[in-house]
């Protein structure tokens, strides 16, 4: 999980003025996007016409340090003359990835792959066997990508765990998804104003908790906004998160004196960089001091990988918790819930200090406080956290 995940973003330059689109890749440039997606079928005019247009769009992209990939299909790979031997006029527009709305499924796939051009290939993910077959007609793997599609109309969304088994199947490409901007008035390729996820758990939810939720999946190399324009205060957001998310364990200064705790921590974690995953609580009336420094005051918490069942474990607190006390404070409720936050008391001293995420109901057997719980919009991310993963805790 160390290796950054890429940011990208959408333009659809018939709907849009070369001026707004420098505007946006100038802001999103200087938040660490690098990517972008548009449709090449979806400008009108002679060929002539639509290849002067791309050379100025793509002539801005690059300067602001962007590559460029344009989805195209078979009806507008005709009208330009390209061939899968010949993709020299997608070269003459500058673009650097071809989206292959759809293949040839035939032998012209390992010729297109193969290019002279250096244009990489990007498929559709669901394209699984047009890359094999590609692949074994002796298509360079190395110029392959693959994409999800995004999906304009509410519910009709693939299932997230299908999602995933494709993402798994196809570990050996580079894997992009769509996250969805909640800014009002975005478009996409159609009339429709109901955001353009890849899957519908991430419609409705903050675009940075989006980014998140694919960083926990560890199988997505690509987060790229499908609808355009996010705001600037999205943009905004994602750099905080990516600052969050990526993390340097020597960086971290905790203004005190090395402590048996974060000596602990350098022994068990490798140096460079790191990958945590930020989760956000809301914290319950009468929390005390200590159980506050057991969530928030070291960066990050490590999940215990032996205990994967009803919990998430969090061990690294129990250093700061040598010989101080965890007070008992009464729970009311019977039962902890999914995303339940709860710190082992006194009353089980040997793990006192210990943070737990609960993970599925669980008896309240007066060995935990209940400290907080995680947000409702995070709660999926909780189910991508396995053994050795690393996450932080913030309030919200």
């Amino acid at each position: 999980m160390s290796q950054k995940i890429r940011l990208g973003l959408s333009l659809y330059p018939e709907q849009e003025s070369l001026e707004d689109i420098e505007s946006y890749l100038k802001m999103a440039s200087e938040r660490g996007f690098t990517k972008a997606f548009t449709s090449l079928f979806s400008v009108q005019g002679t060929k002539e016409e639509i290849i002067n247009y791309f050379k100025n769009f793509t002539t801005i992209a690059h300067r602001y340090g962007f590559e460029v990939d344009g989805d195209v299909n078979s009806a507008f790979f005709e009208m330009m003359g390209a061939k899968a031997d010949d993709l020299s006029v997608f070269k003459e527009m500058g673009i650097d990835v071809l989206r292959m709305d759809a293949p040839f499924y035939d032998e012209r796939d390992a010729i297109l792959v193969n290019n002279n051009e250096g244009i990489m290939i990007e498929f559709n993910t669901y394209m699984k066997g047009v890359i094999d077959n590609a692949v074994a007609n002796g298509g360079n793997p190395k110029n392959i990508c693959t994409c999800h599609n995004f999906y304009p109309q509410r519910y009709t969304c693939p299932a997230l765990e299908d999602v995933k088994e494709e993402n798994l199947q196809l570990a050996d490409y580079p894997v992009a998804m769509f996250m969805s901007s909640q800014e009002k008035g975005t478009h996409g390729p159609w009339p429709v104003s109901d955001g353009l996820p890849t899957v519908e758990e991430h419609r409705n939810i903050p675009i940075e908790t989006q980014l998140k939720h694919m960083v926990a999946l560890k199988s997505v190399d690509e987060a790229l906004i499908g609808n355009a324009f996010a705001s600037e205060a999205e943009l905004d957001a994602i750099q905080n998160m990516m600052n969050k998310i990526y993390f340097h364990l020597e960086s971290y200064d905790p203004n005190v004196e090395e402590d048996a705790m974060l000596a602990a921590v350098r022994k068990i974690l490798p140096s460079g960089d790191l990958t945590r995953i930020p989760l956000t609580m809301v914290l319950e009336e009468g929390v005390s001091d200590l159980e506050k420094e057991m969530l928030f005051d070291f960066p990050l918490h490590s999940v215990s990988g032996d205990s994967l069942n009803y919990m998430l474990r969090s061990r690294f607190p129990r250093f700061l918790c040598k010989g101080k006390t965890i007070d008992v404070r009464p729970v009311e409720k019977p039962f902890f819930e999914k995303g339940d936050v709860v710190i082992v008391n006194d009353n089980c001293r040997h793990y006192g200090g210990e943070v737990q995420i609960v993970m599925k109901p669980m008896e309240n057997d007066g060995q935990r406080n209940l400290v907080g719980h995680i947000v409702a919009e995070e709660l999926f991310i909780l189910d991508e956290l396995k053994g050795n993963d690393l996450f932080s805790l913030e309030v919200k």
